[in-house]
């Protein structure tokens, strides 16, 4: 005779829902976890192996079972009542039924072809436009995109729009500025797509893929191989997933058409979930060109998706039993991706097709780094005495103690700051009103410039290495630091062991500290060691905390005397506008004759305010998104341009590609037609990647190009000065006439030299000119970006004067 589980366990002690359902709570990869809450905080699959096991060994015994029915008093109702399923039969269940959803499911794309299927699953995913560059390799692919080919109207949608540009790595600088603007509110994640072909159009896409992981910018980026029946080192291959794995959130070359709608599913999902990043497919020419069968379909969902996959090199799927939280369902779910760093979903139906559900149970970090848990850390000793920091944990729930606690915290601070990062892009309000209930001042980082409206009276705005000084000293001074969606780079914090001085003794004395928000469970006290770690999106913690304030009636925030400090330090430490005397000058005109004028030459500083002034004279700067290359030009627009909307700021941050100026500003145009898209360059950056004027010319994409020429690296010229004595080398420029250069690519271009002219001529760039681009060349003066963190230093030492000042020599920037 067997005996129900259900039984069994009543016997036991254990109930039906604490064998089947897995805890809401996922697991915890807290290694100093208790080890009560660690066993309740794991998975089915760590929790109730030894019960099944039982469970087995009792099924296998049926005197046993019997006495146990015995010890029981079970009725003959009861004792004779149809037995459950076993596990085995359960899972060999859910088996069937998922391999047969698969079928059903890649049944959609049966009689196309590899290339086809990419295409279709692109327009699945709500791409509009992609860039790239021909090449053998592709051609299959790119055939797809012609507006002649008959599978549009087969299909019954416009072509994706294709742009060729005029080379791969623009390309890829082109899908980051379209990622990095498309609105994140609208009905597809932002993401970006380029194409290329094998050999050197994947070596040349390395440059944007490296910033793109960097500064988390969801690309997919898919590109064309030699044939899988190609000799050896055939012409144009190249070790495609080995050079892009490091740089890419995933890469993978597909071995089967079939793979392909898996594969293509993944690769978005893991570009725009988590921290998004760019995700590299590479594509044999000959699997481009193979035709998904049904006997395909068959062979593949049988023989190439294991159940239990040990083997990464096997292909890109495997199956997965998994257990319903809420009813106690076994089903299958499908791996995707490697089995060491892949994540879980269900092939669900959606109507008439099939779709894949993910899986949130973070068994691993990898998941847990794209499924925020909502949990808090809570890291002390503060309160209890202890010789040795304890670790609490509790949900992001205004129900738990420690929400509650933090929650409490931040009431409490009489010095806070907020820190936002690039997570808070999605959730400005949220933001607003947080800060507005509790009179907290908001400082940003680079990538988030524009998530809190710089014209409030709360913003400090950016901080860090070229920040504005009011945020880099009230940082430091602040009793409670509350981080939302930054990870503390070194630009920002200067020389971490002194980071945070006054939030790290609050912290002891138990009345402040640093809470950190992330939706990476990778980034806690990665950089710097938080007291408090919410593992969730901005969006979700702010959320919450406005909840639990708009509860409180008799809060009363304690900040005034703080925020008076900021009124003080913003009056004694503004942002200098280097200005210069007036000169004579003697010009030669086109006939030979001389002519004298006097001029006042311009700093970047000038510039980039009279630009700033002028676009919030209009109304126009909600309007418009800016993008830089990298250095002077590119710190002084982040501290002089009052940043109002989220997503307003394209630059490279984490890398520091100079060049990527033009190609961002092409892609925000892309994503955002309606919007003054403003490329604000200097001549170092400019002249890497002007060839793309062509894009700009050909297609007729209006944007504006600011170029502040003082034909010299000034950043790195600043720091030889400091660091070298003053040997300059490889820092200066000689430029090409840069409107000889506008008018060989038919482009509107307008020049300026001249702090007397700066005025009408900015007027002209900004809004003479709507429907078409414009190259406004500014010649400037060589002045560096003032305040400076010199590398190795704290936060709240600065460089605040263009004066000879005391260097550690042996900590020179990178």
């Amino acid at each position: 005779m067997k005996v129900p589980k259900a039984a069994l366990l009543a016997v036991l002690g254990v109930s039906c829902t604490d064998a089947f359902v897995p805890a809401t709570k996922p697991f915890s990869l807290n290694t100093r976890a208790t080890p009560t809450a660690f066993h309740r905080s794991t998975s089915l699959t760590s929790t109730t192996v030894k019960d099944e096991e039982l469970f087995r060994e009792l099924d296998r015994n049926g005197a046993l079972a019997s006495e146990i029915a015995e010890l029981m008093n079970a009725t003959p109702s009861v004792a004779s009542r149809k037995p459950t399923k076993s596990r085995e039969v359960l899972e060999a269940e859910a088996e069937v039924q998922t391999r047969t959803n698969i079928k059903k499911m890649m049944k959609r794309y049966e009689g196309l072809s590899g290339a086809a299927i990419v295409y279709l699953k692109l327009l699945e995913q709500g791409v509009e436009v992609v860039n790239g560059y021909s090449g053998g390799a592709v051609l299959p692919l790119l055939d797809q995109f012609h507006p002649d080919n008959p599978r549009h109207k087969e299909i019954g949608k416009e072509p994706i729009r294709w742009i060729t540009n005029s080379n791969e790595s623009s390309a890829g600088h082109i899908a980051e500025g379209y990622a990095k603007s498309y609105p994140v509110n609208g009905e597809h994640k932002p993401v970006g797509v380029a194409i290329a072909t094998s050999g050197p159009g994947v070596t040349n896409l390395i440059t944007p893929l490296q910033d793109g992981i960097c500064d988390g910018v969801p690309m997919v980026i898919l590109c064309g191989q030699a044939a899988t029946t190609a000799p050896s080192d055939a012409f144009q291959s190249a070790p495609a997933v080995a050079m892009t794995e490091p740089c890419t959130k995933w890469s993978y070359q597909i071995k089967s058409a079939a793979e392909l709608p898996f594969v293509m599913d993944y690769a978005f999902f893991v570009a725009t979930n988590g921290r998004p990043g760019p995700v590299f497919v590479d594509l044999p020419k000959d699997l481009q060109n193979q035709v998904l069968t049904p006997n395909m379909i068959d062979s593949y969902v049988e023989t190439k998706i294991p159940s239990n996959q040990a083997d990464d090199a096997m292909g890109m799927a495997s199956l997965h039993t998994e257990v319903r939280a809420d009813t106690g369902e076994v089903f299958k779910a499908i791996r995707l991706g490697y089995e060491s760093n892949g994540l879980s979903f269900e092939v669900a139906q959606n109507g008439e097709n099939y779709k894949l559900e993910p899986v949130a149970l973070a068994r691993d970090m990898f998941t847990a780094d794209h499924h925020a848990t909502n949990r808090i850390y809570w890291t002390t000793n503060a309160l209890t005495g202890e010789p040795e920091p304890i670790t609490k944990e509790g949900n992001l729930d205004l129900n738990d103690r420690v929400t509650t606690d933090m929650l409490n915290f931040i009431k409490r601070a009489k010095k806070p700051v907020i820190i936002a990062g690039q997570g808070c892009n999605d959730c400005a309000e949220d933001l607003m009103k947080f800060a507005e209930t509790l009179q907290i001042p908001v400082t940003t980082t680079l990538h988030a410039l524009g998530c809190f409206d710089e014209r409030h009276e709360l913003a400090l705005n950016m901080m860090g290495m070229h920040g504005h000084p009011t945020p880099n000293f009230m940082v430091q001074e602040a009793d409670l630091i509350i981080n939302v969606g930054s990870r503390f780079d070194d630009r920002i914090t200067g020389r971490m062991s002194d980071f945070v001085p006054g939030a790290r003794k609050a912290a002891e004395l138990g009345v402040g500290g640093i809470i950190h928000v992330d939706v990476r469970l990778s980034e806690k006290a990665k950089q710097i060691e938080p007291h408090f770690f919410v593992h969730s999106t901005g969006k979700n913690f702010l959320k919450t905390m406005n909840e639990g304030l708009a509860k409180d009636k008799n809060l009363v925030p304690e900040t005034a005397a703080w925020l008076q400090r900021k009124f003080d330090l913003e009056k004694e430490f503004p942002i200098a506008i280097p200005r210069f005397p007036t000169e004579t000058i003697t010009r030669v005109d086109e006939n030979g004759v001389e002519h004298t004028a006097t001029r006042t030459m311009m700093s970047a500083q000038l510039v980039i305010s009279e630009m700033d002034r002028q676009l919030l004279a209009a109304g126009k700067m909600d309007d418009a998104i800016f993008t830089t290359g990298v250095g002077i030009h590119q710190m002084v627009a982040a501290q002089l341009i009052t940043w109002t909307q989220p997503r307003q700021m394209l630059s490279s941050g984490s890398l520091g590609t100079m060049g990527v100026s033009l190609g961002y500003c092409i892609g925000a145009k892309l994503a955002n037609g309606k919007k003054l898209c403003i490329s604000v360059d200097g001549d170092g950056s400019f002249n890497m990647t002007f060839t793309e004027l062509k894009t700009v010319a050909e297609q007729n994409i209006p944007i504006k190009i600011l170029l502040l020429d003082n034909e010299s690296q000034m950043m790195v010229e600043y720091w030889q000065r400091l660091f070298h004595n003053g040997r300059y080398l490889a820092v200066r420029n000689q430029n090409p006439d840069y409107q000889t250069l506008a008018k060989a690519f038919g482009i509107r271009s307008i020049y300026c030299d001249s702090e007397d002219e700066i005025e009408e001529k900015m007027r002209e760039f900004l809004f003479d000119h709507p429907d078409e681009p414009v190259l406004f060349h500014c010649r400037i003066r060589r002045t560096p970006c003032l305040p400076l963190v010199a590398p190795g230093q704290p936060l709240d030492d600065m460089i605040l004067e263009d004066i000879d000042v005391d260097v550690d020599q042996s900590a020179a920037p990178s």
